[in-house]
């Protein structure tokens, strides 16, 4: 046994239970993509390796069109953590969607995503840090169709979007100062760990005394 399952929240390796193989002093993750290729994430005590993968890491329970919320991260650990602290969410199990989509997001893979789960609002999870801010944007722009590019020279984020250019300070990007730069509105929610905490994963190891590699 891996002993996270021990450290986890008991709601949540419940809920995970089937989308998770617990072996080897570890949690595995298996990512799927359409063409039937696999990567997987690796969990343990001592090491956190996350696949770049075109693939999806997916776990829901009840039927596609119940969803009403669905929640993506880089990574199926994070997910498993943001849990442990908001296991309020689990309640309503049939109600929710977790999706990890390895280390670097794509549009395809939100475009699957919400053709399956039509009826979801997103949420993100994606950490604290320059790359998951981008990421909710990123996100924000595919539900819509559209995309841009963000480039950090110095302190600040230069974009391109639509045919303009404009820049952000870094200490003061986000989405919701993007969406308001760019005039669009997604209505996704981005969920951040409070403290001086990049990730959730990054929370509950610190919290828990776990010194991964």
């Amino acid at each position: 046994m891996s002993h996270l399952d021990k450290k986890l929240q008991a709601p949540v390796f419940d809920f995970f239970r089937e989308h998770l193989i617990d072996r080897d002093s570890s949690l595995q993750f298996t990512f799927r993509d359409d063409m039937g290729n696999r990567e997987m994430e690796y969990w343990s005590n001592d090491i956190h390796m996350v696949p770049t993968t075109d693939g999806i890491w997916l776990a829901y329970k009840g039927f596609p069109a119940q969803v009403r919320h669905l929640f993506l991260s880089h990574s199926a650990a994070d997910i498993l953590c943001f849990c442990h602290y908001n296991s309020n969410w689990l309640t309503a199990e049939g109600n929710i969607a977790f999706a990890a989509l390895g280390l670097v997001a794509s549009s395809g893979q939100l475009h699957l995503l919400k053709d399956i789960f039509f009826n979801a609002k997103v949420h993100t999870l994606f950490e604290a840090g320059i790359t998951g801010r981008v990421s909710d944007c990123k996100v924000a722009l595919w539900l819509k169709n559209r995309d841009a590019t963000f480039r950090l020279d110095g302190e600040d984020i230069h974009i391109g979007y639509h045919k303009s250019k404009f820049s952000i300070p870094a200490q003061l990007f986000s989405l919701n100062r993007f969406e308001k730069i760019a005039g669009i509105r997604s209505g996704i929610r981005t969920h951040k760990p409070k403290a001086c905490y990049c990730s959730f994963y990054e929370l509950f190891i610190a919290s828990m005394g776990i010194n991964p590699k």
